[in-house]
């Protein structure tokens, strides 16, 4: 009874949904590689616990962005694009010197082929609880950018000119 019993357990638990399992947000570098591993393998990246300034600045970019409208963040910010095949993740973690509240996780992995490097800026809450602060792409062949930055300004990169601007 008890062979008959394992069988459906175990089936039930390799069909779940990648993003339907929890990633408790104790480690940043675990959350990380969590998420790029599940991309990896095709499924949905877990949910990444977010600071309230992070998650004050996707509401106020929602808030603005017309309806109807694809707002300023017109992208997936994990993996600086529109579409995804994600290979090769290596997920390493540095220290904030002076400061055992916060950290930097970098995650460098492929998409499509092309390397791509973002840095994940971690801090804990009163309560001992990471949440993800900020993120910096650093791309090879582009300006990156910075999520925090794009979600409240839009572009975050180098002047373009555009027509018609007069110099003040």
């Amino acid at each position: 009874m008890r062979q008959l019993l394992v069988y459906p357990l175990a089936i039930l638990m390799v069909a779940a949904p990648l993003a339907a399992v929890p990633v408790p947000p104790s480690q940043p570098f675990k959350v990380m590689h969590s998420v790029y591993k599940a991309m990896e393998n095709g499924g949905e990246a877990p949910n990444i616990p977010l600071t309230p300034r992070l998650r004050a600045l996707m509401a106020l970019e929602q808030k603005e962005t017309p309806e109807g409208e694809l707002g300023r963040i017109d992208f997936d910010w994990l993996v600086n694009g529109q579409d995804s095949k994600i290979t090769d993740s290596k997920v390493t973690v540095r220290t904030v010197d002076y400061a055992a509240s916060r950290m930097i996780v970098v995650v460098r992995f492929k998409n499509f082929g092309k390397q791509m490097e973002n840095h994940f800026f971690w801090e804990k809450d009163a309560k001992g609880k990471w949440a993800l602060d900020d993120v910096r792409s650093i791309e090879p062949d582009g300006p990156g950018f910075t999520l925090s930055l794009v979600l409240k300004y839009g572009y975050d990169g180098p002047e373009e000119p555009i027509d018609g601007a007069k110099d003040e």
